[in-house]
């Protein structure tokens, strides 16, 4: 079946050096320059092949190899000399033509006889395109009878005959330390282990080995479309960037270098004018042979494409683009073909902005713009503007961008101060979309989370799931309460036996880090543009006095349980059978309560951390379409009620059902209850602490529940504010300022900053 798409993508042209050791820097990798005045228009083939899951794929002479599961049914001899029948894990070859739904078996190629009569399974992690239309197969074969695991490199023709055969084992590669294979033009053999890369000719004599230090793991050989093997691995020039160098096994040494985006991801063979494919970011970059440079082709969401699934891109002979997915099950093969944009319909693009594209939006994009011909979302992936030796260089990029007017329709919050773009007016207030939504509506979601989540009654971004950050102490040591003040915290430090101390820290800065980003709002009146002088005052004479660990806390579950820390970090993520209530009341001999950190103003000193956040552009081209993508992130998700994710859920009737099945009796993986279970316990990293796996109890949902209810605001820390805090704090604490001048000075640089910022 044939779905085409009128979805379009400008071609973005990146200059970069050809080759040499040291490429350049990309100066503006996201910049759109329409050259060719040409666009992609995918079409997309659901591949009809007898196999499950997709491990490789390849395009030669013409043809798409694919190489997917297969189950071959054998028997074993039970104890009792009964046949007892047994499924092993194999590949097949497939065969199919570019654009083509049916592909036929490759009758030729049978990897079970790689087992020689043992039992075991197989994977092919490796498929890449031969001389002549023929096919490279690497296979990793892995018996069950205690043989060892082999590895095979064989060529065949397009009738599946084999024609060269590499062991290699034979060659002096041990099974599970190759990491990457490829073959070049001659037929010569180049397998790459952790740090080193090794070639061989066509009978498998070694040529040569090269160190290759901090190379890129399993996918860092390719061969180019010039024949030659080449190697990723680190740029000697640039700290955190990759090149792609090449091999040149007669001279035992390595050839020319070539660039590689910054933060680049998978590399592809080429062909044709293109030396090589790569991607960085959510783009699709060729290395034009002629033009001697790195050309950015396309977006993968643009085309709605998810690159994550990509295990092939190739050029096809007429200037069109063959890329090879593998979408959970089965495959799925997609023509790109350049057009011209005018003979297209008129398509709304909304942009969205991120600092890093996760794989769970990177789908939800794709398959909205598989469901909107009329609309499509395309991301600007920040991360392309460099993490080597600046790493902050995209957020700064983004930021200043977003300062000077430049505002996406739909921004990733994740690292980003949304509280001073919302002040700004630069986002939309998304609850009237919520409560005017007919499957929504206040009702659907957590209206706690949602108030807090409000600035001056607004809504500025939808996130399917949040946290709470706050800090749990034994309750006969702080009190049966979800909040207090400085002076409550001194009080119930005095009371702790000798040596005890808050967090266990060895210095007063560490102490000043640790609470600082957890009270920095606490510490002004943002909508008067003060600074509160008696909780700075305050805060820093607590982090002044406050007793100080002579030696490092090894495990401070253990600690807390000893009563050598008052408080422990804490952070609950979930209510499950070994949920974080759990952990914290084991921690603290039975009975906790979750104080947060202290306040002078008596609110609740614990946040909500919401999750995956993404906002709306007060100027959102078409705003209906964007509500329509991110109303997903509050509609209820896990309808079984068997798994709620990393995080607690949003949605109200998740978060029932969750809550629900937390005080109840445990579930096996089907939803059923379990007859026992059991005196499994779950061990705490970097501690002795041993948490049981067992129900969460009514006490400890009850003291969630009060601590739910009690918080008041989400966690966003004002970086810049922190930081002037800080700068100042540690003056007074270095002992050389007094605490008058040091809370004056914040008070006046605060109250500057504020009034700038409002």
């Amino acid at each position: 079946m044939k779905r085409k798409y009128g979805i379009l993508c400008l071609f973005l042209l990146l200059c970069l050096t050809a080759c040499g050791e040291t490429p350049e820097a990309v100066a503006d990798p996201l910049q759109v320059e329409a050259a060719t005045g040409m666009v992609y228009v995918p079409e997309f083939s659901k591949v009809e092949f007898d196999a499950g899951y997709l491990q490789a794929a390849c395009l030669s002479g013409g043809n798409v190899y694919l190489v997917g599961d297969a189950i071959q049914e054998s028997e074993i001899e039970g104890p009792g000399g009964e046949t007892i029948p047994i499924f092993l894990g194999g590949t097949a070859l497939f065969q199919g033509e570019p654009g083509g739904a049916a592909f036929r078996r490759v009758e030729g190629y049978r990897s079970f006889d790689l087992l020689d009569g043992a039992d075991g399974y197989i994977m092919t992690p490796g498929c890449w395109p031969g001389e002549e239309g023929t096919v490279w197969l690497w296979t990793a074969v892995s018996p069950w009878d205690g043989q060892p695991s082999r590895d095979y490199v064989q060529r065949f023709d397009a009738a599946g005959k084999e024609v060269a055969r590499f062991e290699l084992g034979a060659l002096g590669l041990a099974a599970g330390d190759v990491r990457c294979v490829i073959t070049d033009r001659e037929g010569r053999l180049y397998a790459s282990t952790l740090d080193s890369v090794f070639a061989y000719d066509g009978d498998g004599r070694l040529l040569c080995s090269l160190d290759a230090p901090k190379n890129a793991g399993w996918d860092a050989l390719v061969r180019l479309a010039n024949g030659q093997a080449a190697l990723r691995t680190a740029a000697p020039a640039a700290d955190g960037a990759q090149e792609l160098r090449s091999i040149h096994p007669e001279a035992g040494d390595w050839g020319a270098s070539y660039p590689l985006p910054v933060g680049g991801g998978r590399v592809y063979g080429g062909g044709g004018d293109w030396l090589y494919f790569c991607t960085g970011g959510d783009s699709l970059y060729g290395y034009d042979i002629e033009a001697g440079r790195l050309e950015r082709l396309l977006s993968w969401t643009g085309v709605s494409i998810d690159s994550g699934q990509v295990l092939c891109a190739a050029p096809l002979e007429d200037g069109r683009l063959l890329t090879v997915t593998n979408p959970g099950s089965g495959a799925e093969t997609i023509v790109l073909t350049p057009t011209d944009p005018a003979s297209l319909p008129e398509v709304t693009v909304l942009t969205y902005a991120t600092l890093s594209l996760d794989s769970g939006t990177r789908s939800k994009i794709v398959e909205f713009n598989k469901a909107h011909p009329d609309c499509r979302i395309e991301v600007r992936d920040y991360s392309e503007y460099g993490t080597g030796p600046d790493p902050s260089a995209g957020r700064t990029r983004l930021q200043t961008e977003l300062l000077a007017g430049n505002i996406p329709d739909l921004l990733d919050n994740s690292g980003l101060p949304m509280g001073q773009y919302a002040r700004r007016g630069y986002l939309e207030d998304l609850l009237p979309w919520l409560e005017g939504d007919p499957d929504l509506g206040r009702e659907a979601v957590m209206t706690q989370v949602i108030d807090a989540a409000c600035r001056d009654g607004k809504l500025y971004q939808a996130f399917p799931s949040f946290t709470i950050l706050t800090a749990a102490g034994r309750t006969g040591a702080v009190g049966d309460r979800v909040s207090w003040t400085w002076a409550d915290l001194r009080e119930a430090m005095e009371a702790l036996p000798e040596d005890s101390t808050v967090f266990g820290e060895l210095e007063r800065p560490a102490l000043l880090d640790a609470l600082l980003p957890m009270t920095v709002d606490a510490l002004v009146d943002r909508e008067a543009g003060t600074v509160r002088e008696e909780a700075v005052r305050s805060f820093l004479a607590f982090c002044a006095a406050a007793p100080l660990r002579t030696e490092g806390v090894e495990d401070i579950y253990t600690a807390a349980l000893n009563g050598e820390l008052l408080l422990l970090p804490a952070e609950l993520t979930r209510l499950d059978s070994c949920a974080e209530v759990q952990v914290y009341t084991t921690a603290f001999g039975g009975s906790c309560s979750y104080v947060g950190y202290p306040r002078e103003d008596g609110g609740a000193g614990s946040f909500f951390r919401l999750w995956d956040g993404i906002s709306m552009a007060s100027g959102c081209k078409n705003k209906e379409a964007a509500w329509s993508f991110l109303r997903e992130a509050f509609l209820p998700k896990y309808p079984t009620g068997i798994y709620f994710g990393p995080a607690l859920p949003i949605s109200r009737a998740d978060f029932d059902r969750m809550a629900e099945i937390s005080t109840g009796p445990m579930l096996d993986e089907t939803g059923q209850p379990m007859e026992t279970a059991g005196p499994a316990c779950v061990m705490m990293p970097d501690s002795d602490l041993a948490i049981p796996i067992r129900p969460v109890t009514q006490e400890e949902y009850g003291h969630f529940m009060v601590l739910f209810n009690a918080v008041d605001q989400v966690y966003d820390p004002d970086e810049a504010l922190t930081a002037i805090i800080r700068e100042e704090a540690l003056s007074f604490l270095d002992g050389s300022r007094t605490l008058d001048d040091t809370v004056r000075l914040i008070e006046n640089r605060g109250k500057l900053y504020l009034q700038e910022t409002k």
